[in-house]
């Protein structure tokens, strides 16, 4: 019976995960992630986040249990431990793999970037995460309840609350995020705690309301805005730092009107249109050189001004890379390729 629930939350769970990843995939609008990274970030979330997660708590409720003389079948030492030690444990198992990105980031793979960039791994390594927890929940469910057990609590965790541990390790992926972008040392260290505290105090929030609240009827209707609430604030700051990142690109392209872009690929790159999903596909289609030659140029438009926001804040060694993205701009015009047309 086990092995049958855990199929069937491998065929029903996967497929909402991977609508809320392409969800948040889509807030990476103007300079996107490597598909290979976000793979790898989110299997840290499905397998080592959750394999260490599980070993650490085990320890953990064993250790409560020596020290308090309480049984482990002792219901105060299970509420315990999913409102204190699960959070605990789950955020400090999933924060690794983000201080692993930052660290391999910053010495060769210069991925991340930003708060941004933070926000989206974040979420991603939640969302492996939530994968693997809820597959093992809903199978559970359906050895102890059957179909009714396995379909109420797939309905509550995966479809009405699925974003939950997105949104946990998102607030700590903003902290890494800021660490990444900021120059000052203290910064460097107190935000990525700061992030990984405020993801903890999110999950205990969130575990603390499903512990001790009534399953049923108000405690339940609360339970649920209070998610949707925090999925709703974790939405708006993935587009408000979109938003930044827009006036960045804005700030960084603007003086190169008239000599290394054309007005309306200034204005293209920088609409507000851009926020809608599959716009910028479409108006690439019918770009002179076609969409690939245009939506390269427009990669390399948008790392032209990151590159130059970098140098401005300070950061040397950058000569080379902006050269080369230039390059790869002035060849673009050479070749005919726009980003877009001209109205």
């Amino acid at each position: 019976m086990l092995l049958t629930g855990l199929l069937m939350g491998i065929v029903f769970v996967s497929p909402c995960v991977l609508v809320y990843f392409f969800v948040i995939k889509g807030f990476d609008r103007y300079e996107p992630e490597p598909w290979w990274l976000l793979i790898a970030m989110f299997l840290w979330g499905a397998f080592a986040a959750t394999t260490g997660a599980i070993v650490a708590s085990l320890v953990s409720q064993g250790a409560v249990s020596v020290a308090t003389g309480a049984s482990p079948d002792d219901p105060m030492l299970g509420a315990a431990s999913a409102t204190f030690i699960a959070p605990l444990t789950e955020e400090t198992a999933k924060v690794l793999g983000l201080l692993l990105l930052w660290g391999a980031s910053g010495l060769w793979l210069r991925e991340l970037d930003g708060p941004l960039d933070g926000v989206i791994y974040g979420g991603v390594v939640g969302l492996g995460f939530t994968l693997t927890e809820d597959i093992l929940y809903v199978g559970t469910a359906m050895v102890e309840g059957g179909a009714q057990g396995f379909a109420t609590l797939f309905v509550i965790r995966t479809v009405l609350a699925g974003l939950g541990h997105a949104s946990f390790t998102a607030i700590a992926g903003l902290g890494i995020g800021v660490a990444a972008e900021a120059r000052h040392p203290a910064t460097k260290v107190f935000a990525p705690i700061a992030g990984w505290v405020g993801a903890m105090a999110l999950h205990g929030i969130h575990n603390s309301l499903v512990t001790f609240w009534a399953a049923g009827g108000l405690g339940f209707l609360i339970k649920l805005l209070l998610f949707w609430f925090i999925d709703f604030l974790y939405f708006f700051m993935m587009l408000a730092l979109v938003v930044r990142d827009r006036k960045i690109v804005l700030e960084g392209l603007r003086d190169e009107v008239g000599r290394l872009i054309h007005p309306f690929e200034l204005e293209r790159t920088t609409s507000v249109l851009m926020f809608v999903p599959f716009w910028n596909y479409f108006s690439l289609l019918g770009s002179p050189g076609g969409y690939r030659g245009a939506r390269r140029k427009q990669l390399s438009m948008v790392d032209l001004a990151f590159l130059k926001r970098r140098m401005r804040r300070g950061e040397t060694g950058l000569g080379p890379a902006e050269q080369k993205v230039r390059w790869r701009v002035m060849e673009a015009n050479a070749a005919g390729v726009t980003v877009g047309r001209p109205a």
